[in-house]
């Protein structure tokens, strides 16, 4: 099993995302990724659903992105959505939208499992020895998993994200100082009281978190320290999204959710005490794909 080539997507608040690739010794080998940017959480952050338009143009690019997997030689298709599904009021119809364009049943995971799976993911790829906590910063909520190497303690999911931030405290592009502290202030308190303990070592994981080294001009598996949020944040806070869409090669989509994102990367900092903070583009999806292939149909159990 571990040989063969999986499609791993999730439909996420602010993306949706496909990783084809299979295992090797232990982490996945990248085939092929893609990266779409329809924000159905902006839509249920204001209304409550998705709405049929945001739902029928996500199910047009599942049906593109089967095409594509198919054509990198994935035999096995996994499909996942996560926060914004799970609080909409039509996640019943979107799931069967979804799957049906996908071509596979379209799971919506728990809080919990997507934080296993994320762990799963990013710890694939840690060398370091001891207690790992990985952070994955969703469009609408941020996973906390505390374990060992292919082992979680406790984990725990927390109802704020990037693009829930900026569509709440965010709302000037680019954001006024008042709006940056009110997020900060928010989003510490979002953080505080997390049944998790401080780490040996800290890892965030997902689209937010892996873009920020694009505006350091560093690859994407690196590591953050508070000087480099801060040139992030001055970066986000001085220019309009859309200049620093076109400036870095990002969505504008992508580029107009960072300045929350970077709020909540250095609360965490900040609240587990760290000196940095790993990045890696492994999460969600490599997990994914590891626990097919450990479990097969039962992957979905994190």
């Amino acid at each position: 099993m571990s040989e063969t080539r999986v499609a791993a997507v999730d439909v996420g608040s602010n993306t949706v995302h496909m990783l084809v690739g299979h295992v090797h010794r232990g982490s996945v080998r990248e085939v092929h990724r893609e990266v779409l940017m329809p924000r159905i959480g902006a839509a249920v952050q204001a209304t409550g659903r998705i709405g049929p338009e945001k739902m029928q143009e996500v199910a047009t690019e599942l049906s593109r992105l089967r095409e594509v997997a198919l054509a990198h030689g994935a035999a096995v298709q996994l499909l996942c959505a996560t926060e914004a599904v799970r609080r909409a009021s039509d996640r019943e119809l979107a799931v069967e939208v979804f799957g049906d364009a996908f071509g596979v049943p379209c799971v919506v995971v728990p809080g919990e499992v997507e934080a296993r799976l994320s762990f799963r993911g990013a710890s694939s790829v840690v060398s370091d020895g001891g207690s790992v906590l990985v952070c994955d910063i969703g469009g609408g909520s941020t996973e906390l998993a505390l374990g060992h190497k292919h082992h979680v303690d406790v984990s725990v999911s927390l109802p704020i994200g990037s693009g829930a931030a900026t569509d709440r405290w965010l709302r000037s592009d680019p954001p006024t100082e008042a709006e940056r502290r009110a997020c900060f202030d928010g989003v510490m308190s979002a953080l505080r009281g997390s049944p998790v303990a401080r780490p040996d070592l800290l890892v965030a994981t997902g689209g937010t978190a892996s873009s920020l080294p694009v505006l350091l001009q560093r690859d994407r598996e690196t590591h953050l320290d508070a000087d480099d949020l801060a040139r992030c944040r001055d970066l986000l806070m001085a220019r309009p999204s859309a200049e620093i869409a076109a400036d870095y090669g990002l969505d504008p989509a992508r580029a107009r959710v960072l300045a929350g994102g970077v709020e909540i990367v250095d609360a965490i900092r900040l609240i587990f005490e760290a000196q940095r903070i790993g990045v890696t583009i492994h999460g969600l999806r490599s997990g994914m794909i590891l626990a097919w292939a450990e479990k097969g149909a039962a992957w979905i159990e994190g």
